[in-house]
This record gives C-alpha cells, structure tokens and sequence, in this order.
C-alpha cells in the first residue's frame, strides 16, 4: 500500500462544484485522513498516475490537482489529535522529525 498525499483547487464551488466530487471519489480510494481543507492522505493500492487520472475526471479546466506518494518520508506534526498522528504512523511509516 502506498501513502499518497492529495491536494487540488477548485474554481467553482456549491453542491455540483468538483470539490464534491473529488471527496467521494478521494475517499473511496483506500483509508484516508481528511487533515485540511482540500488535503487527503490516502492508503491505496493505486499508483500516483492511476490517481490523477482516476480524479482528473472531476476537475473542470483550471482546476489544480497535486498527487505525491508519500510512503516511508519523513514528517512532522503539531496540534492533531492522537487518532490522526496514530493514521501517519500506520500509513506513512517514515520517521517522525
């Protein structure tokens, strides 16, 4: 399993705006950690291309789209909640800095 981080913008926003969509399609992905508005962690079998390709389907034109496999690097956090830094540990497995 891989540890991928995703981040997008979007240019519209309301219940038919990509965000929406980009959600359910990121959550149903793997196991996921939904830290920030816009950013996911996600636990998937699915290569980094796979992803984009699979989420770029719910982007409209000038929407942004960033996917990084995160497995095994180093992180560091401040403020999260136990269950939260319990998920990196599990899922990212790099060093704690």
């Amino acid at each position: 399993m891989r540890a991928l981080l995703i981040c997008y913008s979007v240019s519209r926003v309301g219940v038919d705006a990509p965000g929406a969509g980009l959600a359910r399609m990121i959550s149903s992905l793997g196991r996921w950690w939904h830290p920030a508005e816009n950013v996911w962690l996600v636990s998937t079998g699915y290569r980094i291309d796979e992803v984009r390709d699979i989420l770029s389907s719910q982007l409209d034109l000038g929407d942004q789209l960033l996917v990084l496999d995160i497995t095994g690097q180093p992180w560091a956090c401040s403020g999260i909640y136990p269950e939260a830094e319990a998920w990196m540990l599990d899922h990212v497995r790099g060093p704690t800095v």
